[in-house]
């Protein structure tokens, strides 16, 4: 059937040129009723005739014959050929798309539209019926405004249709509204609790964590004591800081007879060892404290 409509319809727009082109022969005015005068004859029928059924459909697509129709009529001579060629080609045309529409049964998107609207059918099943309503639309030849605004709504639903069941497979098969409230509140409160057990996991990792990584411990920090007052802390663990750069700790035993060499003891493994340092080798002085 479509390959036969799409091989009519070149010969439908050759011989209607060529009728054209007889009766521009014959007169201007003839020429221009041809032409134009389809287009006019089916606006006013349009106006007229409420487009909502096959029968009226097929009807306006008659009257637009008229003006080929009232040519042939009167100048048979010129006009017979192409005219002969262009109305059974046009009628051939005209019958193979009325057959078309009523394959479709009384399916219009307009009225699936509204039934589905209205809940008289399913949803799923308005959009499959939309569908093959669509493909058929887009392999005509044009569309008026009216129906592609009627089509972007059709697509439109189709488009819910399609999210709805990607959310949920069984959206159009359960049997009430209610059981798909139920069903959605108890997904949700599902998911809910699956969140909270995740977070609440979370929480017990990060303390885990924080229990296995041990506190940085804070560096020690000693009193400092001055060189003149070194006397007072004999008996002391002290820490010299040496003008070379050195670090002795010992414990500050007391002075020698001259008093300028401060002795100090260190603890070994063979036992304890005494040192002598000059007060000038000595930088700084820092009192040790045991935690």
């Amino acid at each position: 059937m479509e390959i036969i409509g799409l091989l009519l319809a070149p010969v439908v727009l050759i011989s209607f040129i060529w009728l054209l082109v007889r009766a521009f022969k014959k007169s201007a005015a003839w020429g221009l009723w041809v032409l134009l005068g389809p287009l006019l004859i089916v606006v006013l029928a349009s106006l007229l005739i409420q487009l909502d059924s096959i029968i009226s459909i097929l009807l306006i697509s008659l009257v637009a014959f008229i003006p080929p129709i009232s040519f042939a009529y009167k100048c048979w001579e010129e006009a017979q050929k192409p005219f002969l060629t262009y109305i059974i080609s046009s009628v051939l045309s005209l019958l193979l798309s009325v057959s078309t529409l009523a394959s479709l049964g009384n399916d219009t998107l307009t009225s699936l539209i509204s039934q589905a609207q209205q809940g008289i059918i399913n949803e799923q099943d308005a959009a499959q019926r939309m569908r093959r309503l669509i493909q058929q639309m887009e392999n005509t030849a044009s569309l008026t405004a009216q129906e592609k605004l009627t089509m972007r709504t059709a697509q439109n639903i189709i488009k819910q249709v399609e999210m709805n069941l990607s959310r949920d497979p069984e959206y159009y098969s359960r049997e009430s509204v209610e059981e798909y409230e139920q069903d959605i509140a108890a997904r949700e409160a599902q998911r809910k609790k699956e969140e909270a057990q995740k977070k609440l996991q979370e929480k017990l990792n990060q303390r885990t964590i924080k229990e296995k990584i041990p506190a940085p411990k804070k560096p020690r920090t000693f009193p400092e004591i001055k060189k003149s007052e070194i006397r007072k802390y004999i008996g002391s663990t002290i820490i010299i800081m040496t003008t070379q750069g050195l670090k002795h700790q010992g414990k500050l035993t007391g002075f020698d007879e001259d008093g300028y060499n401060i002795i100090f003891e260190k603890e070994r493994k063979t036992g304890k060892l005494q040192f002598k340092m000059h007060m000038s080798a000595i930088k700084k002085v820092y009192l040790y404290i045991d935690e």
